[in-house]
């Protein structure tokens, strides 16, 4: 009978543990916010596309291009934030082009991890041309 209130006190331990952790795990946001903002460069005649992505999370993630247009001028990686933190990633587009697309995922690296995809793009407020 004295194991079984002990092996209960224990597991009632277990448990209470358990459940006082599961609320900091769940505090911290698990997402990327993208932001993208255009610049023309007359001297070239191209649009400066930048790409500014943030890490919300308190984990660092893994970064994954998943598609990027226009396709002649794609991107072929996206950096990967620390946590907290924001990085860019820069994209010379043609004058003429109508916009570009971005999107990746990010997995986060710690357990039980996850990941988030973020889709964002870029209309060019009108033709860039060099000057």
């Amino acid at each position: 009978m004295k194991s079984r209130i002990v092996a209960a006190a224990v597991l009632g331990g277990l448990v209470a543990l358990t459940a006082s952790a599961a609320p900091a795990l769940a505090a911290a946001p698990r997402t990327f916010t993208t932001t993208v903002s255009g610049t023309c460069d007359t001297t070239a005649g191209e649009w400066v596309v930048d790409w500014a992505i943030t890490n919300n999370s308190d984990t660092n993630a893994l970064t994954i291009l998943t598609s990027s247009t226009p396709s002649d001028h794609a991107l072929t990686s996206v950096p990967a934030p620390t946590a907290g933190a924001t990085a860019h990633a820069i994209q010379r587009i043609p004058g003429d082009s109508t916009g570009a697309h971005l999107q990746y995922i990010a997995v986060w690296t710690d357990f039980p991890g996850g990941s988030y995809q973020s889709t964002t793009d870029f209309t060019a407020p009108s033709v860039c041309t060099q000057a």
